[in-house]
């Protein structure tokens, strides 16, 4: 079984919430994953360390319920412990535009 998504499939990573984010990414930046390869949604881009924290995390997904722990929409986090930035991972359909999170930290520097 190939590691890749399924042809239509997008997995959208969110940035969430941080204290603050020395690459200056903001609540509401996103990436998606699919088959086509990765897309990101941040006007300055996106940490790769930040994309580093996700991208094993995809391409572990195998078996019948590679995505029962994605239901979930679980957070992950930066490497980067001071800047304790949580991403939000979850899977839309290919039409959902990227949305800004619910709530932000007000502590953001950039």
């Amino acid at each position: 079984m190939s590691d890749r998504p399924v042809s239509g499939e997008v997995i959208r990573c969110t940035v969430e919430s941080m204290q603050y984010s020395a690459c200056g990414l903001r609540p509401g930046d996103c990436f998606e994953v699919s088959a086509d390869g990765l897309t990101v949604h941040a006007e300055g881009g996106f940490c790769y360390f930040a994309i580093a924290a996700v991208l094993p995390l995809l391409n572990g997904r195998h078996g019948t319920d590679r995505d029962a722990w994605l239901a979930s929409r679980p957070l992950v986090a930066c490497p980067d412990p001071p800047e304790a930035l949580h991403m939000r991972l979850e899977r839309v359909t290919p039409s959902t535009p990227p949305m800004p999170p619910a709530t932000s930290t007000g502590s953001e520097h950039s």
